[in-house]
């Protein structure tokens, strides 16, 4: 123990150095001291004994006093102290009052009590010589001490901020008599505006003083004398913001409402609340009031899409606003009441019909139009007698004038606002979109947006659509009669893509025999969707041919007259009940019983130009392609998630997804743009007119963008390119359209498209593509209350009629691409050649994700190779010579477990890529049977599996895995080879 002993206090004495030496004890003896005080504290006094816990002493200083005390009244001397030499000195301790001579006091304090330290002055807490509760309620001098210096320190911060606050530039101004205009492509021809009307006013005395004050009686009475901050406004405001009330009531003066719009933001926080206040204040010393009134009526929204006094004057009076007089009083209320509630108080007023059509806003604005004339002569701006002759009287108004969006604009303004809206959705993280792609911004006024719309394609599709609205239809000669009760409520949508880029370049969307925007705002050409039919066919032949072991040359089931299964190993195949003859028959159907052969099969190529149901179910179902990946494939090219019926699905491939004609379009151009998806672009710039500066382009546009992707090879591209050109040739259902026929001749056969009917004739298609344009049309019927209704028989007298997408549609398309053709040089250059090929290799695209592009054919007549013979699908399939075009080889690790590439195989073997080992051929046929496809169908082995012992050997073999690049195929010399059939000989099946 220190030899200056320990203090103690709040107990039943103290002894054994409980008088402080003149040395003063070491730190540690303050703080063991310290810890004695607080521990007393809760402490309760028996005299002199050191009971534990009560009365703040641990049992070894207890102990130790036993010996020095009879009792708590005792004589106070004893033993000397087991702690130090010196006889101890008692303090009574106890009841309170007893042995006060000894040093107890009335308090029950704990005798001497040691000097205080030298800080207790300053801080004095826990309270030094209390007890109990008293020990820890602060005094009133250090209550007040404490508010004193919190009032301070926030004086103090206030003063630093408000002297730290500078005006910042007005951001938020709203541009001088330049409203935001949406352009066509050219960046010329206006097509309408958006927002604003907008007059600057740039000297107060142009405002009559009677509607200055208006607005100072109606928003902020004490304006002319306030120092520009409501503080019980704002302490409301911020009481709403600290407890989350919702209430977003503001009580903010003139000055705090000009600095909110012009200067800061609208949000409801509080740090931009005390912004506000800062530089409200700071405006109020260095700005006159008539400058702060002057900015302020310069900006605030009066609806109609007037900002500002003058405009708003213009638009509901009539006349500019310094042509009103100080006798207008009525005039000068009527303006100072729009602003509370500008949206809905300018709707109501629209023309004495919505006046009467909405009858609450009305009184609700006619209560605060009477109660701003009450104010103005209650704080002296106006004679009372004179504010007493408009009570209830609301001047004379214009009826608000709506803007021509006749014809296509509506439409073309809608898409592109829309448009933009989908940009700040899609990218939420990119602060130019955000600032500047905002249409509440772009509403204020100062910009100019230019559309990817090209107006003479526009009116080019005008008069395409009077194909069907006025003319004869290539397919049968038909022509719309409004005699026939299927020739209404028939509506036609179409949309055309630049393939290249991913423009919108045109549309088209009417009813009836035109395109009316205020008859009907709808948007079918890019809003909703219908059933695409067989126009979706093609995805699912890129998802094969990009999977690497299809070509256009593989074959599938020509007709439904083998089952198909849902997933490998079901019992059931998938069946559906025939219409005609109510049976349950095998799925899919074909329509107009379009069979590649009985029992037979048909290439992909010929199942494409005949549009065989049978084929492409049993592609999509088949394990080597399958119907997630083509799924997949139809995101990668556009088709949204969400999109109405486009789910994984059997009859996914059948077009059942409701997609738009823009959609289509869209996919289309991939495969005219070499397999590169582009997302649709409808706006390509926005330009600041205060500085002509491009503000805004496209994520997609911009340097380094990874929004286009290489979804699929060139060559996949190219594939699907020639198996859509045979839909327009000779013996595929396009070509019996004349319009079609005479089209792809002007053309020189660089043209390709898809046919595409629903169910129950509830709509039809033809999407097609040259090089330099993609364009998707539809036709469908709706009625008003929006029910589909077959178009059977449409522009027919037999009412029978099935109407399928080679009639009307492709007529319909075949007059705008020649339309289009005819005003554009090189509109249809050749396509890349396509190279029959399997690479083995699966190179199907995951979502969000690229591909290596590759290569194709130099040119159309490039040679036949050898078979390659290494996937069941690919028998029959050539490879180009003499080295099949080069695939990606992936990257190895160093590390052993890496698979790596497998052993040469020993004669009579060959390797199998899903069982990773050499295995037994399988047995070879001269009846010229058709080689197994792996489809749909029942099969309990894998489709690469051998089903048993081969009883003959092959001729040719391959050195290692023959789905690598670069098989090496060679005649082994230890065995005789046995003649066999080759398979890539197979007649193709006949078109019928």
């Amino acid at each position: 123990m220190s030899e200056h002993g320990s203090r103690r206090a709040g107990g039943g004495g103290s002894r054994g150095g409980g008088r402080r030496s003149a040395s003063a004890g070491g730190f540690g003896d303050k703080l063991e001291g310290l810890a004695g005080q607080l521990s007393g504290v809760f402490g309760k006094s028996r005299g002199g004994r050191g009971r534990r816990g009560d009365d703040g002493y641990d049992d070894a200083y207890g102990a130790g006093y036993d010996g020095g005390y009879d009792d708590g009244y005792g004589d106070g001397y004893g033993a000397p102290d087991r702690f130090g030499d010196e006889p101890a000195e008692v303090g009574a301790g106890g009841r309170r009052g007893r042995s006060s001579r000894r040093g107890g006091g009335r308090s029950g304090g704990g005798g001497d009590l040691p000097p205080k330290d030298w800080w207790m002055k300053f801080i004095d807490y826990p309270r030094y010589g209390k007890r109990g509760w008293r020990h820890w309620m602060p005094s009133i001098k250090q209550l007040l001490s404490v508010f004193l210096a919190f009032l301070f320190s926030v004086i103090g911060l206030v003063a630093y901020a408000y002297a730290n606050t500078t005006i910042p530039k007005a951001h938020n101004n709203i541009a001088d008599g330049d409203p935001t205009v949406f352009y066509y492509d050219d960046g010329k021809t206006p097509i309408a505006s958006i927002g604003v009307n907008y007059y600057e006013v740039k000297d107060i005395n142009k405002i009559p003083k009677v509607v200055q004050n208006a607005f100072v009686a109606a928003e902020n009475y004490s304006f002319w004398s306030d120092p520009g901050v409501s503080f019980t406004g704002v302490g409301r405001s911020a009481l709403n913001d600290l407890f989350g009330s919702g209430n977003t009531q503001g009580g903010s003066t003139i000055t705090q409402q000009y600095v909110k719009n012009a200067f800061l933001s609208q949000d409801q926080t509080l740090a931009r609340k005390i912004n506000e206040v800062l530089i409200s204040i700071k405006l109020s010393h260095e700005w006159s009031k008539q400058q702060i009134l002057l900015g302020y009526l310069n900006q605030i929204s009066f609806g109609r899409g007037a900002y500002g006094i003058d405009a708003a004057s213009r638009l509901y009076l009539g006349k500019p606003i310094d042509q009103l007089t100080e006798n207008d009083v009525g005039d000068a209320a009527f303006l100072a009441a729009l602003v509370n509630d500008p949206s809905n108080f300018s709707r109501a007023l629209a023309s004495p019909k919505a006046q009467a059509d909405n009858p609450k806003t009305m009184d609700r604005f006619k209560r605060r139009y009477n109660a701003i004339l009450k104010n103005m002569s209650d704080y002296k701006f106006v004679a009372k007698a004179q504010t007493d002759q408009f009570q209830d009287k609301l001047p004379k108004i214009l009826d608000q004038k709506a803007e021509d969006l006749s014809g296509y604009k509506g439409y073309l303004k809608d898409a592109a606002t829309s448009y933009l809206a989908a940009q700040m959705s899609a990218n939420p993280s990119d602060d130019e979109t955000q600032k500047f792609a905002n249409i509440d911004n772009l509403s204020k006024g100062g910009y100019k947006i230019i559309t990817t719309y090209d107006k003479s394609m526009m009116d080019d599709s005008v008069a395409a659509a009077d194909a069907l609205w006025k003319g004869t239809s290539g397919g049968g000669g038909g022509k719309l009669d409004p005699k026939h009760p299927s020739d209404h409520d028939v509506h036609l949508a179409f949309a055309s893509v630049d393939p290249k880029t991913g423009y919108l370049k045109s549309f088209y969307t009417g009813t009836d025999g035109k395109e009316e925007y205020n008859d009907d705002a709808f948007n079918y050409a890019l809003q909703g969707g219908v059933q695409v039919g067989s126009t979706f066919k093609p995805i699912t032949l890129a998802t094969a041919l990009q999977s690497g072991k299809f070509s256009l040359d593989s074959t599938e089931p020509g007709s439904n007259t083998k089952p198909l299964y849902a997933h490998p190993g079901d019992k059931d195949p998938i069946t559906f009940i025939n219409q005609t003859t109510k049976q349950k028959e095998l799925w899919p159907p074909n329509e107009d019983d379009e069979v590649g052969g009985t029992n037979g099969s048909a290439t992909l190529k010929d199942g494409m130009a005949m549009s065989l149901n049978s084929v492409f179910a049993a592609l999509e179902l088949d394990p080597a392609v399958g119907l997630p990946a083509v799924y997949n494939m139809a995101q990668a090219l556009g088709i949204k998630e969400g999109t109405p019926d486009f789910y994984q699905v059997a009859s996914l491939t059948l077009g059942t997804a409701e997609i738009t004609p823009m959609r289509m379009a869209n996919v289309y151009g991939t495969f005219a743009n070499g397999g590169v998806a582009h997302d649709p672009v409808q706006v390509k710039q926005i330009i600041r007119l205060s500085d002509n500066k491009v503000v805004w382009t496209p994520v997609s546009d911009r340097k380094g963008s990874t929004v286009n992707k290489q979804v699929m090879s060139v060559n996949t591209a190219a594939g699907v390119t020639e198996a859509l050109q045979a839909v327009l040739s000779p013996g595929g259902t396009a070509y019996a359209n004349s319009d079609a026929k005479k089209l792809v001749t002007a053309a020189k056969g660089n043209l390709a498209g898809k046919t595409g009917t629903t169910d129950y004739g509830h709509s039809a298609w033809f999407t097609g593509y040259s090089g330099t344009l993609s364009t998707a049309v539809t036709i469908f019927r709706q009625t008003p209350n929006k029910t589909l209704e077959s178009i059977k028989g449409l522009g027919y007298n037999d009412q029978s009629k099935r109407i399928n997408g080679m009639d009307w549609p492709t007529t319909v398309w075949s007059k705008f691409m020649s339309i289009e053709m005819g005003k554009k040089p090189n509109f249809a250059p050749p396509f890349p050649a396509y190279t029959p090929f399997c690479s083995g290799v699966n190179q199907m695209v995951s979502f969000g994700q690229s591909v290596a592009p590759g290569t194709v054919a130099s040119g159309a007549n490039a040679l036949p190779g050898t078979p390659t013979g290494s996937e069941p699908n690919c028998q029959g399939v050539f490879v180009p010579t003499p080295t099949p075009t080069p695939t990606p080889t992936p990257t190895t690790s160093s590390s052993t477990s890496q698979a790596q590439l497998p052993q040469n195989c020993p004669p009579g073997q060959q390797w199998d890529q899903g069982l990773n080992q050499c295995v037994p051929l399988p047995p070879t046929s001269t009846d010229n049977a058709p080689t197994p496809t792996a489809t749909g169908t029942q099969n309990t082995t894998t489709p690469s599996q051998p089903s048993g012992n081969p009883s003959t050997t092959s001729t040719k073999f391959c050195k290692n895995n023959p789905n690598y690049p670069g098989c090496e195929w060679y005649t082994p010399t230890t065995t005789t080879p046995t003649t066999t059939t080759d398979t890539s000989t197979t007649t193709k099946p006949a078109i019928p």
